[in-house]
């Protein structure tokens, strides 16, 4: 009790003072293109002797621009403290705009701290008064492009084979590089006519930074045909920021040949010595037993080897999975398993609270394999 009266009292003295809190506000450019990304910093210092408590910052939804949390940090200098926040701004939509932010300041009401004093027992539901701060708007023009990717971009394509047998598959990657919207990509797919085609889920592998979504969106492909084919050519359309036009990344067309004296069924069943007409079952019981007993043990192998929903390793790489931030990866490593996540720990917190940089990506791929 001495302990909670003690703290009380440096908070009532400090009620005496004014509390003063200022503002800096950066948009670090004004003359934007649609889906461009620019950074907004935000930094606010204000004294712990007042009786200000903390502040509260929700970004803007009533105009069309996305905001994507960078960073989040708090530097204290005795009773000085400075919060800071950094946002990747991505313009939506051309026209002319006035970014209006509306941070809050918290604030412990009077009623709240003498209910403490007097040595109630709700000391954890302390009153807490809200004051929107309005400050100065930030004009902002947003130039309209022919495209919804903008960016400073690059393909690359790789094709396995462009001579194959019947039945044997074709498999081309395709790959773009570079930074910007890249999280507007989407998948796609070939349609050729005669051509089997089988289109895996795009691999996106990005990191936010300063520059917008940096990274490589990649999609694999495989074709199945028995006759000469052509794969088309694709293209992707974007607005370069660099040269500051639209520029077309373009993949080569391929032409595939299928070899005459390709693979056949008869082939295939030949190399595993199966009959090609009539099966004698009595004869070919001892192979079907071995068979079966052998997909059996794969079956129960992986059962035993897939994790669970309700497993708890499979729990923890699941919250790991949806942190968007440094901030919310060093909460969810704290609550998993501080010890396992030790040196993730250590880096994430000279991250968040001493403003180091360090690549978000890898560190969350690092804690999802040690699990």
């Amino acid at each position: 009790m001495k302990n909670i009266l003690g703290s009380l009292v440096v908070l009532v003295l400090s009620l005496f003072a004014k509390s003063e809190y200022e503002w800096k506000i950066d948009l670090k450019e004004t003359q934007l293109y649609t889906h461009q990304a620019t950074v907004l910093t935000m930094q606010c210092k204000f004294s712990k002797e007042g009786k200000n408590d903390d502040v509260e910052f929700t970004p803007p939804t009533d105009i069309p621009f996305s905001f994507q949390l960078l960073s989040e940090k708090r530097h204290f200098d005795g009773e000085l403290q400075t919060l800071s926040y950094k946002y990747l701004v991505f313009a939506k939509k051309e026209g002319s705009y006035e970014i209006e932010l509306k941070p809050v300041m918290l604030f412990t009401t009077q009623s709240a701290i003498d209910n403490v004093i007097e040595g109630r027992d709700n000391v954890n539901d302390l009153e807490v008064q809200r004051e929107e701060t309005h400050l100065e708007p930030i004009p902002v023009h947003v130039s309209k492009t022919s495209s919804s990717l903008t960016g400073t971009l690059s393909l690359r394509t790789e094709l396995d084979s462009n001579e194959v047998s019947a039945y044997e598959p074709v498999h081309l990657e395709i790959s773009i590089e570079g930074k910007g919207n890249l999280q507007s990509l989407s998948e796609f797919n070939f349609e050729i006519e005669g051509v089997q085609v089988f289109a895996d889920t795009m691999d996106a592998k990005f990191e936010l930074s300063k520059s917008g979504f940096i990274g490589v969106w990649t999609q694999r492909f495989a074709f199945v045909c028995t006759k000469d084919f052509i794969i088309p050519s694709v293209e992707f359309k974007y607005f370069d920021l660099e040269d500051k036009q639209e520029k077309v990344l373009k993949t080569q067309s391929f032409r595939i040949h299928i070899k005459e004296q390709g693979i056949q069924r008869e082939d295939l069943i030949d190399k595993v010595n199966l009959p090609t007409n009539t099966i004698d079952f009595y004869r070919y019981a001892e192979y079907l037993y071995y068979v079966l007993t052998f997909l059996a043990g794969f079956i129960v192998a992986k059962l035993v080897k897939l994790p669970s929903r309700q497993d708890p390793q499979f729990k923890k790489g699941d919250k790991i999975k949806k942190t968007k931030n440094e901030k919310e990866l060093l909460e969810v490593l704290i609550i998993c398993d501080r010890v396992l996540f030790k040196l993730e720990i250590e880096e994430l917190e000279r991250a968040v609270y001493q403003a180091e940089d360090i690549s978000f990506y890898t560190l969350k791929k690092r804690a999802l394999e040690k699990l």
